[in-house]
């Protein structure tokens, strides 16, 4: 169990350096966002760097801002969630229901999704696949590499997720409350 605890706190770690790290694209996309405005209204574009190449670059860069917070979102639970029908209910009732649709549900999805993006960017990369618009941005596979790297950080996540809300159940006690067990929880094993 403490080597369980010990690879989920190893996992979050490395995803929370990584959403660190390209948290800092919030800000490259705020000064692309204003700089297209502005040369929009103003009239002003720099010369094979107009409007359409810039909004194609605020969305691969809120996609990959996107792609490598999704990881982390997930280990942190501050991702969406419909708590109404569980908030209500004990921690190992929730504890079993997140291992539940981590198995059915996200494990399942995003092993396909892992896979499949995978070849989705090698076909990207030797097709040169570039944007659609004549002057758009070029080297399409950077963004779907992007996709591919996201997934593998989701897939990180839910494997963190899931070790965790295994040692909270089945983990003695200070494990399990270091795994988010509730120290009332452990009476009821």
């Amino acid at each position: 169990m403490e080597s369980m605890l010990a690879v989920s706190r190893g996992i979050d770690r490395i995803l929370q350096v990584i959403a660190s790290i390209f948290g800092w694209l919030f800000l490259a996309l705020v000064v692309v966002i204003c700089w297209d405005v502005i040369t929009r209204k103003m009239g002003f574009q720099l010369p094979g760097f107009g409007s359409t190449p810039l909004q194609e670059l605020e969305w691969h860069l809120h996609g990959m801002l996107f792609l490598f917070w999704l990881g982390y979102a997930y280990v942190r639970n501050v991702h969406v969630r419909i708590d109404v029908f569980t908030g209500h209910l004990p921690w190992r009732r929730q504890a079993w229901l997140e291992i539940f649709g981590i198995a059915v549900f996200a494990i399942p999805y995003s092993a396909l999704a892992t896979y499949y993006s995978w070849s989705f960017v090698v076909v990207s990369y030797l097709q040169n696949e570039s944007s659609d618009a004549p002057n758009g941005l070029a080297n399409r596979w950077i963004i779907k590499g992007c996709l591919f790297l996201g997934l593998v950080l989701l897939d990180l996540a839910i494997a963190s997720v899931l070790l965790r809300k295994i040692v909270g159940l089945f983990g003695p006690p200070h494990l399990a409350a270091e795994a988010g067990a509730p120290r009332l929880a452990q009476s009821n094993r």
